[in-house]
């Protein structure tokens, strides 16, 4: 096996793929990445539940394929200089990695042992922008636990929804203390699509490929246990969380008759800035709507209070208190896209809805308080 690659195309794939590969694997050959050269290079890395494949421009002189340690010929490249073309031959049981004046002799291990994912039937196909899906994923992934603990909550719920008679790619995540859901038109050929739940793990990984992508468009193979994705010459093979989502649909509270809007950055900002005084575990903000006013509390024994007033339209007569954990309120609303931001409310313990006032947006979140 020899040939050549430019380090500014390779360093970019070993970066998705040291990123998937486990640091500590049962199995060596878990840890490195499979290079086989052809017509290009093929760059490969799996923890067995998730695999990448990405194709890469090469100089191809001779023909072959091992596997090499991915974190550390990673850390060789990016320490090269960035306009620089590497040179790679396989000689015995090494790799020899050069470029200039500086060579490295790399451990491999045969890629016949390389394990691969096993083919699933992918019964649903279509296509998207990325930029499409990278909205769903972008709106919902806060959302997602980050312990292990809630297995059927563990990742991004996508499935086709028809609420309102139209068919929707709808994408949906929650943690039990907020919610966040994203909907578009569905796209062709996915009417038909199984209901997924993609695991934590593989949506960083796809956020990646997305934001890197050099593409238009994003090619999606699901069936019920597997998903795969397409992305320029990046194809990355998951499994599914099994289990069963919950009915998120009966958490949206339908008698929210305590409505207030206001500018969503002032809002923001001024959450941020009171919520310094709130130094304790909670961290939590108090939000007590007037008419046409917004008082912004927070208090610790140890720092005193912060208070910020907001003028802003709400539609109701008597004063009303609510509570929420900052981090909480704060991810909620730097999700919400327009300038701004509306609140509907029911009770001091109710779930409160929080979407901009722009029609044309397609997200919905639900947010619980705090119980003082």
């Amino acid at each position: 096996m020899e040939f050549s690659v430019f380090r500014q195309v390779l360093v970019r794939a070993l970066g998705h793929m040291q990123s998937i590969v486990e640091k500590r694997a049962t199995l060596p050959i878990l840890m490195n990445v499979k290079l086989e050269v052809a017509d290009d290079l093929i760059l490969s890395a799996t923890n067995v539940d998730l695999e990448l494949v990405e194709h890469v421009a090469a100089d191809v002189t001779l023909v072959g394929k091992t596997t090499v340690p991915v974190q550390m010929l990673y850390d060789i490249v990016r320490h090269l200089p960035e306009d620089s073309e590497i040179s790679f031959k396989q000689s015995g049981d090494l790799l020899v990695v050069s470029c200039g004046s500086a060579v490295f002799r790399i451990p491999t291990l045969p890629a016949e042992n390389f394990p691969a994912m096993a083919g699933s039937n992918l019964t649903t196909k279509f296509q998207m922008t990325t930029g499409d899906l990278a909205h769903l994923i972008n709106q919902t992934k806060f959302a997602i636990p980050t312990d292990d603990v809630r297995y059927h909550l563990g990742g991004i719920f996508f499935h086709i929804s028809n609420d309102d008679g139209d068919s929707k790619l709808t994408a949906g995540a929650t943690d039990a203390q907020r919610m966040a859901l994203c909907a578009m038109p569905a796209p062709a050929g996915s009417a038909e699509m199984p209901s997924v739940i993609l695991p934590r793990r593989v949506i960083g990984e796809l956020s990646k490929l997305l934001e890197d992508a050099t593409v238009d468009d994003v090619m999606l193979e699901l069936s019920d246990t597997k998903a795969r994705f397409s992305i320029g010459g990046a194809i990355l093979t998951s499994k599914l969380v099994d289990a069963q989502y919950p009915n998120y649909r009966v958490v949206i509270p339908k008698g929210n008759d305590k409505i207030a809007v206001m500018n969503r950055k002032q809002f923001l900002g001024a959450v941020d800035l009171v919520s310094q005084a709130s130094v304790d575990k909670t961290k939590s903000v108090q939000l007590t709507f007037s008419m046409n006013k917004l008082v912004v509390n927070a208090s610790s024994p140890d720092s005193g209070t912060g208070t910020q007033e907001l003028d802003i339209e709400y539609n109701g007569d008597a004063s009303f208190t609510v509570t929420f954990n900052v981090k909480f309120l704060m991810d909620v609303v730097g999700q919400v896209e327009g300038e701004k931001i509306q609140m509907e409310m029911q009770d001091p313990l109710s779930p409160t809805i929080l979407k901009s006032t722009d029609k044309d947006t397609d997200a919905l979140f639900i947010l619980m308080p705090m119980r003082m």
